[in-house]
């Protein structure tokens, strides 16, 4: 969605960060809902990781601001690259 919301609607790379967290969190939600119905969330698994997310996301909210929108996109690129080079090449 980040890429997206950048190219396409022209929004600053924080923008683009914060507005696709308020999207994912109504995704989840539905999906969530229909996973458990399906049995398949595992939650002594999804709890702690779900706190520890969101601390994590908490506080880098705070970094976010600190940050240089130029400086936020490379990083988002350069991860988006290596997730990329890892799905193609590991198995």
């Amino acid at each position: 969605m980040v890429p997206a919301f950048v190219l396409l609607l022209g929004m600053s790379q924080k923008t683009a960060v914060a507005t696709s967290l308020v999207a994912i969190v109504l995704t989840a939600i539905a999906a969530s809902l229909k996973n458990q119905t399906n049995g398949f969330i595992q939650w002594e698994i999804a709890l702690p990781a779900g706190i520890a997310a969101a601390l994590v996301a908490y506080f880098g909210a705070d970094a976010l601001r600190h940050l240089e929108n130029a400086t936020l996109t490379r990083i988002f690129a350069i991860v988006l690259i290596l997730v990329g080079l890892r799905m193609l090449w590991v198995k």
